[in-house]
Parts: structure tokens; sequence; C-alpha cells
């Protein structure tokens, strides 16, 4: 039977690594206890993300986040003194793993959260391989194979992965706005790559034709190329779906408005982290009309949801978003099992049980629970950039219930984790070669009952 607790409302981080450890320590100095007795016992928790560079706005929000999470239970959990050490990862995936050693080793920390980045996800599954002794549950990071061909009992991931949070926006696209050709401009690596394949499967399984993929480096800026091949091919596709995030987005949006891309394309799609907050922020009213996916929107009316976004805002002076709900209810699945457990971080297996039986009934994002690879299920939402009061904001126009990391293909895990890993080259742009390699990995009969039922159910 799942566990239910109840949330304390207050925000973690997006990106980090959160190590926990407890220690007791005798304030020789304290004229209180010249007596001999001990002070209060102390925990250390370890907060490392990309403090510096490019993706250093991950870091800073995880840092706020983790602030306002542990001023919500007066810095104190289990009657322990909450100790915070923060470290900067660099978002490079070597910088992490020399990270993760230094707190589990100076800082004798048993329970670990992070990263943000794709890489650093990757990074970290293999270090939990190696280090069976401590609890690693990952922040912002999305890499899939977390907690699937890499997965670990001591690894478990309360955020999201890049394919579960659009399978079913590949879906929508083509069922609700009616494209069934898609370029799509994305980020070299391996969350961006989660993301295209998650899409591809949701859109050619329902009846799209092509993904026409252009993948780009990190932090180029520069799109004029970009613009002039998507201003090349406009007769052959329906809309473009930009598969990116951060700084990359902003500049893509000045390149398109600066290129006039609305007069060839009618429609601008958005991957999970294209309409952030912090990007509506930045761009024109013409952004108005961009849909996108999360498992999480801060229009969200519950009051879990309102509460959070005041607490937050109250503390750090800005409005939260999915990277600080992300840590948030990190946090939160945290300090309930060591409530639980009194404290004890050493017991590595009487936590990860009291975790994998939670059911969290009181998100801000909604309700979730955790697989048996250790991934949350939860509800994904379809928005909407709309004008709101004279703001852009993100509207809820869709909601798919209890998603788990493999989305439809419930029954086939083991079928789905044999395919190859995602790639910059797999899954194919084409339906036909889609469902050529469909058939090699799922078998004609699940191509068969995809046609008889016109797609997903």
């Amino acid at each position: 039977m799942n566990k239910k607790f109840h949330y304390f409302l207050f925000t973690v981080p997006m990106v980090f690594v959160l190590a926990i450890a407890t220690a007791c320590a005798e304030d020789a100095n304290d004229d209180d206890n010249n007596d001999g007795e001990a002070a209060e016992e102390e925990m250390s928790i370890g907060l490392v993300g990309p403090m510096t560079g490019g993706f250093a706005d991950y870091g800073e929000k995880a840092h706020r986040g983790v602030e306002l999470a542990l001023d919500e239970v007066d810095n104190t959990i289990a009657g322990y003194e909450v100790n915070l050490v923060v470290e900067d990862s660099q978002a490079d995936a070597e910088q992490l793993t020399t990270s993760l050693d230094s707190l589990h080793q100076r800082d004798e920390v048993d329970v670990i959260i992070g990263p943000s980045t794709g890489d650093e996800g990757e990074a970290a599954a293999s270090w939990a391989q190696d280090h069976e002794d401590v609890l690693i549950m990952p922040g912002y990071s999305a890499a899939e194979d977390m907690t699937m061909r890499a997965a670990s009992d001591n690894l478990i991931r309360a955020g999201w992965t890049g394919t579960q949070t659009i399978y079913h926006f590949g879906k929508f696209v083509h069922d609700e706005l009616g494209h069934d050709r898609i370029a799509m401009v994305g980020q070299n690596y391996a969350y961006p790559w989660d993301q295209a394949a998650g899409f591809k499967r949701g859109f050619y399984e329902n009846g799209g034709e092509e993904v026409h993929t252009i993948w780009h480096e990190t932090d180029i800026l520069d799109f004029s190329s970009i613009m002039n091949e998507l201003q090349s091919i406009s007769d052959d596709y329906d809309a473009v779906l930009l598969n990116s995030g951060g700084a990359d987005t902003i500049a893509f949006w000045g390149a398109w408005e600066q290129y006039g891309m609305g007069e060839y394309y009618p429609q601008l799609l958005g991957g999970t982290n294209v309409a952030d907050i912090p990007i509506l922020e930045e761009v024109t009213d013409n952004f108005e009309g961009v849909y996108s996916s999360m498992h999480y929107s801060e229009d969200l009316d519950h009051e879990e949801n309102m509460q959070f976004r005041e607490n937050y805002a109250d503390m750090h002076d800005e409005e939260a978003d999915g990277i600080a709900l992300q840590g948030y209810d990190t946090m939160r699945v945290i300090i309930d099992a060591l409530e639980t457990t009194g404290g004890d971080t050493s017991d590595v297996n009487a936590l990860t049980d009291e975790i994998m039986a939670m059911e969290v009934d009181d998100s801000p994002r909604g309700s979730f629970y955790f697989d048996e690879y250790g991934q949350a299920v939860q509800d994904i939402y379809i928005k909407e950039v709309q004008m709101v009061d004279g703001e852009l904001e993100n509207q809820v126009i869709d909601t798919y219930e209890e998603v788990s990391q493999f989305g439809p293909y419930e029954g086939l895990e083991e079928e789905y984790m044999e395919q190859p890993n995602n790639s910059a080259d797999f899954p194919a742009d084409t339906a036909e070669e889609y469902f050529e390699e469909l058939e090699e990995y799922f078998g004609q009969e699940y191509i068969d009952e995809l046609e008889e039922n016109d797609g997903w159910e």
C-alpha cells in the first residue's frame, strides 16, 4: 500500500545535487554547554549545480529553492539543524563527479540530490552504480536512462524524463493542431535527443509523417544560417518545433522575428523548456500562441500551487517556475523520508523503501508516485502561451493523467529498453523509417494494433 503524506509548502531547485549527512557537534565555547552536554545535532546538506556559466540560472534557482524549503521547516529535519554546503558543478560531467566524490568523502553524506543537465545525469547514474551506499535523487536532470537502462536501486527520481513530458505532445500536435510534417531545431546533446524521441513516437504513431531535425551546438546565439535553412524548406513543413532552452531560445526568437519567420510558418511549437517564465519575460508579444508540454504549469489553480508560488515570490522576489517546483518536490520527498527514519541517513535501504512507497497527493504540480524503476509517474500538461492581463503566461489546455516514463508502452518496458539509446539519428526522421525500427523491437502485432485503433487509445 502506498504511503500518503502531506507537503509543507516550500520550494526546491531544479539543478543541483543535494547531499545529506548527520553529525553530532559539541560547542566547547558555549557557556551554556560548559557542563559537557552535547550541542544540537547537525545535518550537513550539500548543494551542487551550475553556479557559473551558461547554465548558472539553474544552479542559482536551485539554491534559492533549497533556502525556501529549509525555511519552511525552520532549517531543521528530524531534530537536526541543517548546514547547507554549496558546490559549483559548472554543468560539466567531470566536475560533477568530483563534486559528488567531495560531498560523499569529505562531508560523509549518504543522500545526494542532483544533477541538472542531461550529460551530468548520465555521469550521476554511473556514479550511483559505483556507490550503492548512497541514495541519489536527481534534481532537474531529465536523462532517460538514469531510471531505465542505467537504473539502480539507490537512484530514485521525483522529476521527469525528456521523453515523458513530450510523448503526448506529439499526439496533440498531429491530432489537435492538424500538423503532418514538422521541422525541429534542437541543441545537439542528450536531453534534446530524448525530447525529439518522445515527440516523434507520439507524432508518428498517431499519424504524423516527418520530423526534419536540424541540430546545433549550445550557446551558438547566431541563428542566421538556421533561419535561412528554415525559409528554404518552408513549403514542405507545417510548423517549427524549437527543442531548446535558456539563452538559445531567446536568441532563436530574436532571429525568428528579425527574419520574419511568421510569414513562412504559421505555428511555432516548443519543447518542454521553451516557454519557461524567464523566457516569457524576454520575448515579444508575438510569442503568444506557442504550445508546449510539461509536468507543471504556473496557472494550476489548486491551493497547494498558489501557496507555493506566493511563498517563493515573497522570499525571492521572483516567480517560481518548473525548475523551482522540481527541486521543491524532490526535497519534500527527502524530508518526509528522513522524518520517518528519525534523520538517519546511513540506512539507504530504509530510505529507498520509504520513498518508493510514497504517493504524493498534494504537490503544486498534482499527484505523483514512483514506478518500479524509481521514476515518478505524473500528469503531463499541454500548455499554450496566452496574453493574460497584458502579460504572457502559460495556460493549461489539456491534461494527460498518470504518464509513466515509458509513456504508452505499458507492458513493453523490456522491448522499449532493448532499443538503441536516443541520439541525433534515432528514432528516424520519417514515419516510414520509424515503423521499420518499431517492427524490429516491438513486432508487427504492435503496429497492427496501432492501425486498428488509429493510433494510441
